[in-house]
């Protein structure tokens, strides 16, 4: 029998630590989504060719969570340590997502996993009042956030994005399975 219970992860204020705990928990869906996944099916776009490619959520997701952390929790522009994780604007002029094709699995995981250590190391120690202190966006004069409803939406932006992954996935291993050419 399996125990379901929230955590609290280390080094943070046991409120603030449930929440990141639901990001890790999260993640850790996508990364199991994503397990074994070799190019093809990082880079298959639909069977129309219009979803966003498994390896563009991939990226999005991590770029998703550094924009909110820099421009809107610590208010100030991405550092070059972190700009030079994400190469591409976030959309086209079409304003769909950026196209992130034959980038390997590695190239990912290492990009998902180096942004999740900044997010987490910029939360260790924060107090609650700081937590629920409102912050000017600096990219966006049109709102104002807390970490704490920052948090919220990352969590329910990956985990909207893992059931998109979990959605393209199906098409695809019926496709692999019956020997399709490359989609």
């Amino acid at each position: 029998m399996r125990e379901l219970q929230v955590a609290t992860l280390p080094g943070s204020e046991p409120e603030i630590g449930r929440w990141l705990w639901a990001m890790e928990e999260v993640r850790r869906r996508t990364l199991r989504l994503v397990d074994g996944l070799d190019q093809r099916s990082l880079d298959w776009e639909g069977p129309d060719g219009r979803e966003n490619a498994i390896g563009t959520l991939l990226h999005h997701i991590a770029l998703v969570e550094m924009e909110w952390l820099f421009l809107d929790v610590l208010q100030q522009n991405l550092p070059q340590r972190v700009k030079a994780d994400f190469p591409h604007e976030a959309e086209d002029a079409e304003g769909r997502l950026t196209r992130i094709l034959s980038v390997p699995m590695a190239q990912h995981l290492g990009r998902l996993e180096r942004s999740r250590a900044i997010f987490l190391d910029a939360f260790r120690g924060m107090s609650i009042d700081d937590w629920r202190r409102l912050r000017a966006s600096a990219a966006n004069a049109d709102h104002y956030a807390t970490p704490e409803w920052v948090v919220f939406h990352l969590v329910e932006h990956e985990a909207g994005h893992a059931f998109q992954i979990s959605a393209l996935e199906g098409p695809l291993r019926t496709l692999l399975c019956l020997g399709a050419p490359s989609p």
